[in-house]
C-alpha cells in the first residue's frame, strides 16, 4: 500500500506542483493551505508522511511539526523552507522533523527526502513491531 503524504502550504502553486509530483510516484496525497487545516486533515486520516512551508498565515511550520510529532508520532515530517536559516532547520529537527529541503526544490531533491522519511518510518515501524512482538 502507498503512503500517504500531506503537503502544506500557503502557496497553492507550490501544493499543486508537489501534489502532481507525489501523484505521478504512485503516492495518496493530500494538500492543506494552513497548519489549522493540516491539524484537521491529520485528525481525520493521519499521513504517513508531512511536508510543510514555514511561513503561513496564522501558525506557522514550526508550530505545526510541534503538534504533529506530539500527536502523530509515526508520520515522518519533512520541513520545505524558502531560506535555510539554521536557527530554524534546528528548531524544527529539535521538533520532530526528519528532513529539511530548500525552495524551489526540483523533483530530485523531494524524492531523496521522501525516500529517507520512508526508510526512517520502516525503522521505527520495525522496531515498534520487536518491541511489542
Amino acid at each position: 500500500m502507498a503512503a500517504t503524504v500531506l503537503v502544506v502550504d500557503d502557496e497553492e502553486t507550490q501544493r499543486e506542483l508537489q501534489r502532481r509530483w507525489l501523484d505521478s510516484w504512485g503516492y495518496g496525497v493530500f494538500t492543506a493551505g494552513d497548519a489549522a487545516t493540516a491539524l484537521e486533515m491529520m485528525a481525520a486520516q493521519p499521513a504517513d508522511i508531512m511536508v510543510t512551508g514555514v511561513r503561513m498565515p496564522e501558525h506557522d511550520g514550526l508550530w505545526l511539526i510541534e503538534r504533529v510529532s506530539a500527536n502523530w508520532p509515526n508520520t515522518a515530517i519533512i520541513l520545505a523552507t524558502g531560506v535555510m536559516e539554521d536557527e530554524v532547520v534546528k528548531q524544527a529537527r529539535l521538533l520532530g522533523a526528519l528532513d529539511c529541503v530548500t525552495k524551489p526544490f526540483g523533483r530530485e531533491l523531494l524524492r531523496q527526502a521522501l525516500d529517507r522519511a520512508e526508510q526512517k518510518r520502516s525503522q521505527h515501524t520495525d522496531q515498534n513491531e520487536r518491541d511489542t512482538g
